[in-house]
């Protein structure tokens, strides 16, 4: 029941994605992170799951209207860093476009962590990345996978998840 329910919910994305297909719909990528959060899990997550939106990004409004949301138990907080030390309590890292260069920095930074890193530049996932968005040609967001990535950090993702999946490595 869980997965049909993200399958409708991921359908009902795409189709709005697509509306919006010349412009960057930044709320619908803040549903999909959350949405990535909801169907994954930590190996020892206590107290809130902090997003933090590296750079600048309008996706940092859309994701703090969710801000206090439940998920899985744990109380969505969200922050914005520009530094790598501003990163140190983050569960998942949000890499805006713009910071896309500092990629390996962040994977350093939370070597041995279990810490999602989710990109909203193409293809990243081949260097590092747990996710990262794409917009197929149909201009339909949808995301890659990095599993092998999430494993090595005990990030367990639903199989739901990765079946909705572009492309996974």
């Amino acid at each position: 029941m869980k997965s049909a329910r993200l399958y409708i919910f991921l359908v009902a994305l795409g189709w709005a994605s697509t509306a919006y297909s010349q412009t960057t719909n930044y709320q619908v990528y803040a549903l999909f992170v959350v949405n990535i959060a909801k169907y994954s899990a930590w190996p020892s997550l206590n107290g809130d799951l902090q997003v933090t939106v590296y750079g600048k990004s309008k996706v940092f409004e859309e994701l703090q209207k969710q801000a206090g949301k439940n998920v899985n138990g744990h109380n969505l907080k969200v922050t914005q860093a520009n530094e790598l030390t501003d990163i140190a309590e983050a569960n998942i890292i949000y890499l805006a476009d713009g910071k896309s260069s500092s990629l390996d920095d962040i994977i350093k930074a939370t070597q041995g962590k279990s810490v999602m890193i989710i990109c909203e530049r193409e293809g990243l996932y081949k260097k590092g990345a747990g996710f990262s968005f794409v917009v197929t040609d149909n201009s339909t967001l949808r995301y890659d996978i990095n599993n092998t990535e999430l494993e090595k950090r005990l990030i367990k993702v639903s199989k739901s998840l990765t079946a909705l999946a572009n492309s996974m490595i």
